[in-house]
């Protein structure tokens, strides 16, 4: 289904390569972080929202629920919500705003360096969740949102150079 529309360096992926190499060294550093612990939805996409009169947006489907760091969520739901133009454009300065808003004391503020590298390896929690979605066929999710979603990460993961930012904070 991927064929020509993601980078070949993701077709390539064996499955241990995704899963093991990537996926799980990813979430094993979610509780490795010098970062405050925080709540984390754990499956923070698009279609797990919602909005109420006024505007006010939430969040569904909470059996993922754990604690780690803040990447996992503000990662998976910026890269897979956003067009990868929109992306490209505009991350940095989401990003930049979501650090702002953070409501910390300043000595538990994470830096902007330290923010951008977990946002960086947080593409590999969408890509390998996507692209098992993805092989399912239409069993939980359409196959024209599972193909989207799986666009979307396998090209932050090479926009953003994934497999280098794991290395950064899992070595």
């Amino acid at each position: 289904r991927l064929g020509d529309t993601v980078p070949a360096e993701i077709v390539a992926l064996s499955g241990t390569e995704l899963f093991v190499d990537i996926w799980a060294r990813y979430i094993g550093s979610l509780t490795q972080s010098s970062a405050a612990p925080t709540l984390l939805h754990g499956d923070a996409h698009i279609g797990n929202t919602y909005v109420l009169p006024g505007d006010d947006v939430g969040f569904l489907d909470w059996q993922m629920l754990r604690r780690g760091n803040f990447s996992l969520d503000l990662g998976y739901f910026l890269q897979g919500a956003l067009t990868i133009e929109d992306r490209r454009a505009s991350e940095r300065d989401l990003i930049a705003e979501y650090r702002a808003a953070l409501r910390l004391p300043v000595d538990e503020v994470p830096t902007e360096h330290d923010v951008w590298l977990r946002y960086r390896a947080s593409v590999a929690h969408g890509l390998a969740i996507w692209m098992a979605t993805l092989s399912g066929g239409d069993a939980w999710q359409r196959a024209d949102i599972c193909l989207a979603f799986a666009q979307r990460y396998a090209t932050a993961f090479v926009d953003l150079d994934t497999a280098e930012a794991l290395d950064t904070i899992c070595d």
